[in-house]
């Protein structure tokens, strides 16, 4: 009987665990997390914190999963270090558990920058169900929230903040919004309809430090904390949310052998340098397809797919990873939705072959950009109206090339009835 052992109760974690058991009835399926929660979508955090969901909401399978899997489930349990030369790893207690298989799916934590005052009482960062209910607790008091940071993390925090009734601010270095993911002209409608609803934004501007009470009162006279910025502006908060990006979770690699760049360097079978070692999710670095470069793909989907695809192999049944495309996220702030996939923003666009199309009616906040090299689309930004993204993702996947309908990709009835049911691809065609 092979014995699994997957570190991580998330997205890749969970998903490996149920095709493993789907191909492997009689295997050990061990389940191992430092939170000591069921399974849960961190991608609804910001839900739960403007109350639209309650931590039942947050669910991504049901309360009988593990048991009717059988799965053993070792969780609030921290993986000390992982031991392949013993086949197994150390929890930080000092127990040894044996694998046959193993899974690294340990996600990514967020990354404090070096500012005095962040150890401050009011300061926090939003990956974890623990993370938002120090933040509900504090939020229950409070009247004003900054942001440190204006990617997606940042926003959706801001934006829950505000629903939530408090006053918010959100600071980045960046002179606009979602830098890496969307252009100015994407950026700007999204930034407009978040100013529009009352929340502020003070941009391209760093941080000095994080003072806290007893420090803000000796300096500006009066009670509160809040963020000194490095122009000498201040900004008053009660609590204060730091989103400055996150790194993967590889510490306990650390002597195995297991080959670490950014992230966990895996194979399109998810399996690292090490023999029956395997990585997926947010810690594993992955080839973009668009791109061909190696990195990180830290988004639900790709996490999904990745653990498919770890289980798949863990069991013995050869699966590669297909044409996973660097979905960077989507987003909607009132009303307006807006997703961005693979490469959305080339630079030397002449010199380097690429078409860039775009249409734009800044009055219905509406936006769409195609970027093209050799007549096959490698990326997109849709604003507004997003019911095209399965059309274009499906061209991408297949590297269609679109030069004979060029001319009317941008048109708002472009779909599958143009370019055939052919291109509709089911899930599964993401491994193969």
């Amino acid at each position: 009987m092979s014995r699994y052992v997957i570190i991580g109760n998330s997205a890749a974690g969970v998903t490996a665990a149920e095709t493993i058991r789907r191909l492997d009835r009689s295997g050990e399926i061990t389940i191992v997390d430092a939170e000591p929660y069921p399974c849960y979508s961190r991608c609804l955090l910001p839900y739960f914190l403007d109350g639209r969901r309650d931590e039942q909401g947050l669910a991504i399978r049901p309360p009988d999963f593990y048991a009717k899997l059988g799965l053993n489930t070792l969780l609030g349990q921290k993986v000390e270090s992982v031991l392949p030369q013993e086949k197994a790893i150390r929890l930080a207690d000092g127990t040894k558990l044996p694998y046959d298989k193993l899974l690294i799916a340990t996600g990514a934590s967020p990354t404090f920058p070096s500012w005095p005052g962040l150890e401050t009482e009011g300061v926090y960062g939003l990956r974890t169900l623990d993370d938002a209910k120090r933040l509900l607790r504090q939020a229950a008091s409070a009247r004003r929230a900054g942001v440190i940071g204006a990617g997606f993390v940042g926003l959706e925090t801001a934006w829950a903040l505000y629903r939530r009734g408090l006053e918010v601010t959100v600071v980045g270095r960046s002179r606009r919004i979602l830098r890496q993911q969307f252009d100015a002209t994407a950026a700007s409608i999204i930034m407009r309809e978040m100013q529009a609803e009352g929340i502020r934004f003070l941009l391209g501007v760093g941080i000095k430090e994080i003072a806290p009470p007893s420090l803000w009162e000796k300096v500006f006279g009066r009670a509160g904390c809040g963020v000194i910025l490095d122009n000498g502006d201040r900004l008053k908060a009660e609590l204060v949310v730091v989103a400055t990006g996150v790194r993967p979770n590889v510490d306990l690699l650390s002597g195995s052998g297991v080959a670490v760049n950014r992230g966990v360097v895996v194979d399109a079978y998810q399996a690292t340098n090490v023999p029956d070692i395997y990585a997926a999710g947010d810690v594993a670095e992955i080839v973009d397809w668009v791109t061909g470069a190696r990195g990180l793909s830290q988004i639900w989907p790709s996490a999904v797919v990745q653990g498919l695809v770890a289980g798949y192999n863990m069991a013995g049944v050869k699966r590669e990873l297909g044409a996973l495309i660097g979905l960077q996220n989507a987003v909607e702030f009132r009303d307006v939705p807006a997703i961005a996939i693979g490469l959305t923003q080339p630079e030397d666009v002449e010199d380097r072959g690429y078409e860039v199309l775009t249409a734009y009616q800044p009055d219905r906040n509406l936006y769409k950009k195609l970027v093209l090299r050799d007549d096959v689309i490698v990326g997109l930004i849709l604003v507004g109206e997003i019911s095209q993204t399965g059309v274009y993702a499906a061209l991408m996947r297949k590297k269609a090339n679109v030069k004979k309908y060029k001319d009317r990709l941008l048109r708002p009835d472009f779909g599958y009835a143009l370019v055939g049911q052919a291109w509709q691809e089911p899930r599964s065609d993401l491994c193969r």
